[in-house]
């Protein structure tokens, strides 16, 4: 009896830690959290929504359009700082510095993308180190605690036609990452501890997609959208399947592949969604489209998948759109120009998407008709780097400046 006592009581502690985790908000370690797919745990929807943010603290820490990354009470980021290429890691809770570390000299940005100069790498944090890819397409590896160099990238330096922006994947001890440039682009796999090159994948022009994982039967495979093409990559680097990605520019690519069951959702620069999905007999794969939809696409922006359903921001004006993500048919599409520069982001019962013009919205994961909860002006900057939500507080980085909102 007294042993079942002490059972329930613990049982009881585990679940109030979980249920204070969740509501603190859950580690955000890179690129679109966790797993790649944008969806926030811990926010808590306000009774009645405030007039404005809380803005609890705000701190100039450079330049860049690379989104914030967030382990251990910690944020992490990627930025410019005069002509320096620079990673930056503040305390959550005050902004201040932790420590801040010179990477290398800031590449001159020229041609299309001279509009930004900085980082738009997400930093990736696993196992006590950090990586950051720089706007030249350099990679390197910190100690998470110090911001000590561990190692560097010293083989892969043709910088991309549009310079770099993708975020590296660290799977099963690997770092992996898409660099170089459209000659000589290549995925590569790096020893996660000392830098080592374990495998490399060549032929493939690099854009500024990131790779994520999914399970294909019983085996985990590594998705990557190039500048033609998603492709299926083991993780020894051997190269499984090819499909021709949709859009009508065929350059620099943007939006990450969305994993739904043993489908694959993408989208293309420019007009046109593609689905299509993903079997293994043995050792032999089959890729069979599902649908495509030529109308709807998306520029600087990727999809949420929320119950079905994908909204995003179309690649022209940026008008916010949704379609079935089983059917493709498209549910409905406001007629309210945004950017297509912008974040989505699932908070449970609302999304959230920030255009690069800096108001905030909030609204409803409807199917059926677009439904805004409230907007907020953050910013009078561009803000190009996607929102970082833990529990209720929104940090936001715009062209110079990252801020600490409170939804109270």
């Amino acid at each position: 009896m007294r042993t079942s006592k002490i059972f329930k009581k613990l049982v009881t502690i585990v679940l109030a830690l979980i249920i204070l985790s969740e509501v603190q908000g859950q580690d955000w370690p890179g690129w679109r959290g966790e797993n790649r797919d944008g969806i926030v745990k811990g926010f808590v929807l306000p009774e009645v929504w405030p007039d404005q943010l809380t803005r609890v603290w705000q701190q100039k820490v450079g330049l860049g359009d690379a989104s914030v990354a967030f382990v251990g009470g910690k944020l992490f980021l990627n930025v410019k700082q005069d002509e320096n290429e620079t990673a930056l890691c503040l305390d959550a809770s005050t902004g201040n510095t932790v420590w801040s570390t010179v990477l290398n000299p800031a590449p001159e940005v020229t041609g299309g993308a001279r509009t930004h100069p900085g980082p738009r790498s997400t930093p990736t944090v696993k196992n006590g180190k950090v990586y950051l890819i720089g706007a030249g397409g350099l990679l390197n590896c910190l100690d998470a605690n110090t911001g000590k160099v561990i190692w560097k990238n010293e083989n892969y330096t043709e910088v991309p036609v549009f310079f770099a922006a993708m975020s590296p994947l660290i799977v099963d001890g690997k770092c992996i990452a898409h660099l170089n440039g459209k000659e000589n682009g290549t995925v590569v796999a790096f020893n996660a501890d000392n830098g080592e090159i374990v495998w490399e994948l060549k032929g493939e022009p690099s854009t500024y997609s990131s790779p994520l994982l999914m399970k294909v039967g019983n085996e985990e495979i590594i998705i990557l959208q190039t500048e033609t093409d998603v492709i299926g990559i083991s993780k020894t680097g051997s190269l499984l399947w090819k499909v021709p990605t949709p859009g009508e520019q065929r350059f620099y690519n943007s939006s990450t592949p969305i994993i739904y069951g043993q489908n694959i959702i993408v989208c293309g620069q420019g007009k046109g969604t593609k689905s299509f999905k993903v079997e293994k007999s043995g050792d032999t794969y089959s890729v069979t489209e599902n649908w495509v939809n030529p109308d709807f696409g998306t520029s600087f922006n990727t999809p949420i998948l929320k119950d079905g359903y994908l909204y995003a921001h179309e690649a022209r004006l940026g008008k916010l759109y949704c379609l079935n993500a089983v059917s493709g048919k498209t549910c409905w599409a406001d007629t309210t120009t945004q950017n297509r520069f912008a974040s989505t982001l699932d908070l449970g019962k609302v999304l959230l998407s920030l255009p690069a013009h800096g108001r905030m919205l909030f609204y409803e994961p409807n199917p059926e008709k677009y439904v805004q909860k409230v907007m907020y002006k953050i910013s009078e900057t561009a803000v190009y780097a996607h929102p970082l939500v833990v529990g209720n507080k929104i940090y936001t980085k715009d062209q110079e400046t990252l801020t600490c909102w409170q939804v109270e």
